[in-house]
């Protein structure tokens, strides 16, 4: 049961398969419609999953350029926007928990991780000041995306790119780039997902621009894990089971961006009472409250996006037949 502890941490991992599951299912009606545009409406169908668009982040950071600089939320990919701003503002609230419980590619990295934990009893482990540079790429790399949307595209240059036919069809060009990859793609994402074998969360630790951004935010939150020192046995079994290689064991607040609130290191602790995870320090004694706020704030800010008009794209399915027959010249 121990093992199996270490292993799987439910709830949280059957909330991470609904999102994968949800996120697959999502994939499955985009390429029904990509299949309907591709035989002129003989197959497939015609509903575009407004969903899609949250697999586009760029799409919708330049779309947060557009909106704060010109008042006007993009109508191109709208759904894209507001889960981009429903995932900005659970991880301010609630440190990066979008990461730990709803990504579908933070779950892949765990299967992976657990899956070098039994192929590889001695996974490589980065530490000291090699792990800090690497750690330092995903922040270069987000200051490279922020920095080329807000400041050297203007709210109005922004506002031109989302009309553009490319930004129109960019999740169709997402779909087909996979549909059709070519050799270096394989190789590069063979190389990601042997790495994330090899070593636990690589992606997510080092590379990914969308974690590091969401991890500043969490830095940020009021919401954190505490550590009760006076109930705490110093059995290191917290700092084994944290994914971001955190010293909980000697910290009383857990602070740092690496932290997603993933509450591993709750579960693995053998002492009730002693972490716990608290906003402005309170509600400390409901393990699961604050995850469970967060799955209920983000859910509300997207039906409260589709009440209010900003889910479904304006771009019509006969604009779309009409750009998509020019779909390789973008």
């Amino acid at each position: 049961m121990k093992r199996c502890k270490i292993l799987f941490y439910v709830p949280r991992n059957l909330v991470q398969l609904f999102f994968v599951l949800l996120s697959l299912y999502i994939g499955w009606q985009f390429y029904n419609f990509y299949v309907y545009l591709e035989t002129a409406g003989l197959s497939g169908s015609p509903v575009r999953p407004p969903a899609v668009e949250a697999f586009i982040p760029l799409s919708a950071l330049v779309g947060l350029r557009s909106w704060l600089g010109t008042g006007i939320f993009d109508y191109v990919h709208p759904a894209g926007l507001t889960v981009f701003l429903a995932i900005l503002l659970v991880s301010f609230l609630f440190r990066k928990s979008f990461c730990s419980w709803i990504c579908p590619f933070g779950y892949l990295q765990e299967i992976l991780s657990r899956t070098g934990n039994i192929i590889f009893p001695r996974k490589i482990k980065i530490a000291g000041w090699p792990d800090i540079l690497l750690r330092s790429l995903k922040y270069i790399f987000l200051a490279f995306f922020v920095g080329s949307v807000f400041f050297m595209m203007s709210p109005e240059a922004a506002a031109s790119f989302l009309n553009l036919p490319y930004n129109k069809l960019v999740d169709l060009k997402m779909l087909m780039f996979f549909l059709n990859i070519s050799a270096t793609g394989i190789a590069v994402f063979g190389f990601l997902i042997i790495m994330s074998i090899l070593v636990d969360q690589f992606w997510c630790r080092y590379l990914c621009p969308y974690g590091a951004l969401l991890g500043l935010l969490g830095w940020l939150s009021p919401a954190k894990i505490i550590r009760r020192e006076n109930a705490c046995i110093n059995c290191g079994a917290c700092d084994k089971a944290c994914p971001g290689h955190l010293k909980v064991s000697a910290a009383k607040n857990i602070l740092s961006p690496e932290c997603s609130g993933c509450l591993n290191c709750i579960e693995a602790c053998p002492v009730p009472g002693a972490l716990e995870y608290g906003f402005f320090g309170a509600f400390r004694s409901k393990k699961y409250l604050l995850p469970a706020a967060m799955l209920a704030t983000f859910l509300a800010a997207i039906l409260f996006a589709k009440a209010a008009g900003y889910w479904q794209s304006s771009v019509t399915l006969e604009e779309v037949f009409g750009l998509y027959q020019y779909i390789n010249q973008f």
